[in-house]
């Protein structure tokens, strides 16, 4: 199961004797949850570049593609026609061409940026995850010490009120 920004926000933990500040769990849950949809808003921004860029290398493709038709319909004229119609088609396709590499080119070097980024966020989420782990433990084995502390503290208190009977 997915855990979302809301869930975080909305996550409700029982109340217990000597538990723990509710008021400081809400906060730190309530920025969690802004940073977990900081992360999630950043991932769909960079899918929808990604979808953008794909649309675009298409449309490059399919103008390359109707490039072609247009310079066979020259290939039909005359002789005279014709050969000034491939000089010319043979720029046109070589420039074109170097365009299209360039924009491809520049599509997969943003795509490895995006790629780099969505790894470095993902690596960033991955230490979140285990700092919060971390900090969690830690909490969890201050509590354990407080109960025994608390539980010894009882304990002396009856040896001594045992010891002042006697």
């Amino acid at each position: 199961m997915k855990i979302t920004p809301l869930d975080i926000d909305q996550q409700q933990f029982q109340r217990v004797f000597r538990g723990v500040d509710h008021d400081e769990v809400r906060s730190f849950l309530n920025q969690v949850s802004r940073q977990l949809e900081d992360v999630v808003r950043d991932n769909q921004r960079l899918d929808e570049q990604v979808r953008r860029q794909e649309k675009q290398l298409e449309e490059f493709r399919s103008h390359d593609s109707q490039l072609r038709e247009a310079l066979a319909s020259a290939g039909r004229m005359t002789e005279d026609i014709r050969e000034n119609a491939q000089k010319e088609a043979e720029l046109i396709r070589a420039e074109a061409s170097v365009e299209a590499e360039k924009i491809v080119a520049d599509s997969r070097a943003e795509l490895a940026r995006l790629s780099e980024e969505t790894r470095s966020l993902k690596l960033q989420k991955t230490r979140l995850i285990s700092e919060l782990k971390t900090v969690i433990e830690s909490h969890r084995r201050l509590l354990e010490a407080q109960e025994e502390l608390d539980r010894q503290a009882v304990s002396q208190r009856k040896n001594g009120q045992v010891r002042a009977r006697r």
